[in-house]
């Protein structure tokens, strides 16, 4: 119990100088294995430290290029958040779009597919305070010239 506060901090200061510095990607698919399994046992209701964590370091980790890596774990981290408490479906949302890639069809795939697990678990409440930035986004997905991208959207 008395390390819990300073783990919590060197995970985030391994995130923050991944995203922000280095993008060298070693181990960040590991901790974030063992992070959905931290996350899966938080009690609610969720101590704000940890809605946080969320929006200062996981949400993020949606910028790196080499995401592909590690984007399985940090995807049921997430989903795991949005489960435990769906208010914060809408921050996961709107950093989804906040981080949506421009050029990168294989990227924009993955983030589709992490954006209907959220939906899933998602609230009319919620939805609705993001819906029309996610429509605008959705809207410019299916205008897309990768098929995939396209694909994904009409299945």
């Amino acid at each position: 119990m008395v390390h819990r506060p300073f783990i919590r901090k060197a995970i985030n200061n391994i995130f923050f100088r991944f995203i922000y510095e280095t993008e060298r990607h070693s181990g960040i698919g590991e901790l974030l294995e063992i992070l959905g399994s931290i996350i899966n046992g938080f009690a609610l209701p969720m101590k704000e430290e940890h809605k946080l964590f969320l929006a200062r370091a996981l949400v993020p980790l949606h910028k790196p290029k080499p995401i592909a890596m590690y984007h399985q774990q940090l995807s049921y981290c997430i989903a795991q958040f949005v489960e435990k408490d769906y208010k914060l479906a809408d921050t996961v949302i709107r950093g989804l779009l906040k981080y949506w890639p421009v050029t990168n069809c294989q990227k924009e795939v993955l983030f589709l597919g992490e954006l209907e697990e959220v939906l899933e678990a998602t609230q009319a409440a919620e939805f609705q305070r993001c819906m029309v930035p996610l429509f605008r986004q959705v809207a410019r997905c299916l205008n897309s010239s990768h098929f995939q991208v396209r694909g994904d959207l009409s299945n």
